[in-house]
Order: structure tokens, then sequence, then C-alpha cells
């Protein structure tokens, strides 16, 4: 009977083990001297036609690698293939042959090379550039990398001042994945890292590469855990951000926008490249009794803003057809904040102890929902949220304080997001420390939590360098700091710890 029963928990337990989601590598294959990634395919139904890299027969609905773009039939997919775009070799042109875009123009006899009637003509995989089959052979082997060059680690290995790209492909609907595909066509498929299959550990090749900058894609959570893996592997190269989540706070306070419309990946590239602004982020921990410990960039919320996320990221993992663009995403979020408009409330305000730099600070009794604040967009992008008065200095994201604010309702929310109305403003501090005796509902960077009573401490980790494209003075003086600050570290004229207490004294 003991025997049958530890068969059954045995297989019970290995079956679990099969089920977890697993961080998969993506594999490489060798040919000689030259590397390329196995072709990555996804499945695409659309109207096009196109005819398929392996037996050249037409073909609509297709198989299509994200790395290389080759298309294929389901039945020839396990059949030999062309190579998959080269992360190691030569630096040549890498062909891929036929499904040119309609009218393009061969770049040797500046004639018309796409045809809707064959697998014809030839696109260079690295520099985008197309030919006639018959004027591929006239050029020269080697490849510029077109006007990216700068930005592209040569499969030779030589780079200028690679842009590594971490990014996450479910954000933003089917735009992730799209903008994956898109990368993987300017870009040496090595330094395109997919977090969802390969995780972050192939960004910690570029560790010590001089000139390399991040771009990291997705929402705010996926910012914020790019960064972490930084500074846990030691990593200090500045970040610049493309917006593919639902509020990308974190890119509208650094200038990088808050939706994409178009889904070609080259101005990105181009913009982060030409992108010298550098300036400083906090980056603080919160701790939620003893156990629990999280990173914060942006905010933290209790009550009116963090139930509204908690349902929202609840009907997302129940129903996550429904959640297919940034739009659809935000018109669901609105709705939701809608219908809880007419629900009973809690009396937060008067429950909850906030204390800042050690000392206890009233909270009026009508706020609904406290919002400790590090950087000045919240919600999606509700700025205007703090104001130089009185006691409280001027809001910055980068100066080791925090700022504390109050709602007090549905309606008085919905009347600062159209300007009509203001927060509360409460506390400023370097410390702070919230109460609360209850169940409530928090939420970290928009990542929501159902907590019960709880002791809710803030402490600063350390600061983040972030690309910006702010053209304000003070952004451009912090940017020469910092660039004076690493240029005395490269050339051992300070240590590191000498670096931060500089950097320390300046901004706070």
């Amino acid at each position: 009977m003991f025997q049958i029963l530890f068969i059954v928990i045995f297989c019970l337990i290995v079956f679990l083990l099969l089920r977890r989601k697993q961080v998969t590598n993506t594999k490489i294959q060798k040919f000689g001297q030259i590397e390329a990634f196995e072709h990555r395919f996804i499945y695409v139904k659309d109207s096009e036609v196109f005819y398929c890299n392996s037996c050249s027969n037409w073909l609509q609905n297709r198989y299509e690698c994200l790395i290389c773009g080759i298309v294929v039939h389901k039945s020839c997919v396990k059949k030999k293939l062309p190579e998959c775009k080269h992360v190691v070799g030569d630096d040549n042109h890498q062909w891929l042959h036929g499904n040119l875009p309609y009218n393009s123009v061969c770049s040797f006899c500046n004639q018309i090379c796409s045809t809707f009637f064959k697998l014809e003509g030839a696109s260079c995989m690295w520099c985008q550039r197309v030919y006639h089959d018959e004027c591929a052979k006239k050029i020269d082997t080697q490849c510029d990398f077109g006007d990216l060059n700068d930005a592209v680690v040569k499969p030779s290995g030589k780079m200028t001042n690679p842009v590594i790209v971490l990014i996450n492909k479910k954000s933003g609907g089917q735009q992730g994945e799209l903008f994956y595909k898109s990368f993987n066509r300017y870009l040496n498929p090595i330094q395109v890292i997919s977090i969802i299959d390969d995780g972050c550990g192939r960004m910690i090749k570029f560790k010590n590469v001089p000139n390399a900058k991040i771009l990291a894609c997705g929402g705010d959570g996926t910012i914020g855990s790019v960064i972490n893996f930084m500074k846990l592997n030691d990593m200090n190269n500045p970040v610049g951000i493309l917006p593919l989540g639902t509020g990308n706070d974190l890119s509208r306070v650094f200038g990088w926008g808050a939706t994409n419309e178009h889904l070609d990946a080259s101005p990105f590239i181009e913009q982060v490249l030409q992108t010298d602004s550098i300036t400083l982020l906090d980056r603080w921990q919160v701790r939620i009794g003893v156990k629990q410990v999280f990173t914060m960039f942006n905010y933290f919320g209790i009550g009116l803003d963090a139930k509204f996320c908690y349902d929202f990221h609840e009907l997302r993992k129940q129903q996550p057809n429904l959640f297919t663009n940034q739009f659809k995403n935000k018109f669901l979020y609105a709705k939701i904040g809608f219908l809880d408009l007419f629900k009973k409330r809690e009396g937060l305000g008067k429950r909850i102890k906030l204390i800042c730099d050690g000392k206890q600070v009233e909270v009026p009794s009508e706020v609904e929902n406290l919002i400790v604040l590090n950087i000045s967009s919240w919600g999606g992008g509700i700025r205007e949220l703090w104001k130089e008065k009185d006691q409280f200095k001027e809001q910055k994201m980068n100066d080791g304080m925090m700022e504390v604010i109050g709602v007090t309702s549905g309606i008085h929310l919905g009347k600062i997001q159209i300007g009509l109305d203001v927060p509360y403003q409460i506390a400023q501090g370097k410390s702070i420390q919230v109460i609360y005796p209850k169940q409530s509902y928090i939420q970290i960077d928009g990542e929501p939590l159902k907590i019960g009573a709880s002791t809710i401490d803030f402490t600063l980790i350390d600061k983040v360098q972030m690309l910006t494209n702010s053209t304000s003075k003070s952004t451009q003086m912090e940017s020469k700091i910092l660039r004076t600050m690493d240029w005395a570290l490269e050339n051992k004229l300070i240590s590191l710890q000498g670096k931060n207490e500089i950097l320390n004294r300046i901004f706070h």
C-alpha cells in the first residue's frame, strides 16, 4: 500500500515539475567557423502572398522565423533550411532570398526588383539593402551594416557603440513579439534578448564592453527586472526604454514616450545610439513585515489604485485574450476603475499610520488612497502631482527622498487626471514607514499584491544610470557630471566608492 502511495506521489511531483515554466536558452548551431541560432518559427495567418524559402512554392498562411525572416510551409519546417542569421562569422552580406517588399528598388541598378510571381531577388539580413539575384553577385561581399552600423555587434566580434536589447515579447499585446522580430532584422541576434525565452543572463557578455547601452523594452515591471538583474551583476550601463506596457510611467519621465504606433525598431535603435544624456534614478527597497522584500523605482500605492490594479491583473490572468493591445488594456483598466467608484470604502485614512524621517505625520481622514512617489508620473501619465511650497522641496527622482500624496475617492482621482484638482501633499523624506492594521491591497510599480496587517518600510538602495531624451538644462548638467565621474573612474583617478560618495553629496 505504501509503495503504491509512494509511486503515485513521485509521479505527481515529476508531473508538476515538468509543467513548471522553464527558461530555455536559444540553441546555437555551428557551420564550420560560423555560428547561428536555430530558427524560431511562429505561425502567421494573413492575406499576404509569400513563397517558401525551402521548396520555393507559393504559400499564404506561413511559418516565419522571428530571427532571420525566412518563411516556410508547415511541412517544410523540418527540412534542411537556409542558415539562420549568423551570430559569429565573417562580416559579409548574408542573403535572404525572395519575398521582397512591394516596389523594392535594387541598390545596384536602381530598377524595381520585387515580384509577386516567384521567389526572386535578395535582401541582406544585415544592411537591409535589396538586389536582383544577378546584381547581388556584382557587389562587394563585405557588408557595411547600413545606417545602424555603430549599434551592431558584428559577427566578427567588432563593435563600436552596441545597443543591447532586452524585450518582453508578451508586453503590449502582440507588439512585443513584432518588435522582437524587427530588432532581429537590424541587429545581431546575440544582442537581442527575449527575457521570456532566454532570461537576462546573456546580457552579462556585454558587461565590460565600452560604450554599450541597454535598451529595455516592455512595461515598467520589465524595465525594473532588467535594472535589478544589472545591479545584481555589477553592471552600470545606461538604460534606455521602449514603452510597451499599459502605464509606462518610467518611460514618460525620461522622455521616451507612452506608446508606439510604428512597429519598426530602427528609429528606436538610432535614437538610443544618438542619445548621450544620462541622469540618475533612485532605487528603493520596500520591506513588508519581515519576509517580503521588493524593489521600487516608480511608486507605491495602498488603497484605491492598488485595488484597481489588482482587479485588472486578475482579469488579465483569467481572460488573457481580452488584452491584445495597449489601447484596449487602458480601456479595460478605466472600466474597472469606474465600476469601483460605487463600492463602499473602508476608511483608509482613519486607520493608516505614516512615519516620515522618524516622526509621525497625520494623514487626512478622508484619504482612501496613499501613494509614495519616487518619480513625477503616476497611474499611466498623471503629472503635476507635487509642488514646491512651504516645507516641501521640489520633487526629484535622484535626491534620495520620496513624496507622499493622498487621494480621497475615484471622483477625486478623475479630477486629478484631467487637471481640475490636486492630491493632498502629505509628507516628504528620506525614510518612510507605513503601518496598516488590517488586510488591504497594495501595488509596487504597477504590480499588485494582497496583504494582511503590515508594517511597510522604504529605504534607499542605490542609484541607476538612465538614458534620457529630456533637453532641460538640469538634465544636461547631470549628464556632464556623470560622464566626468565615469571618465575619472575609468582612468583610475577615483574609486567606485569615491564616485558614489561624490554623487550622493551632489544630488542629496
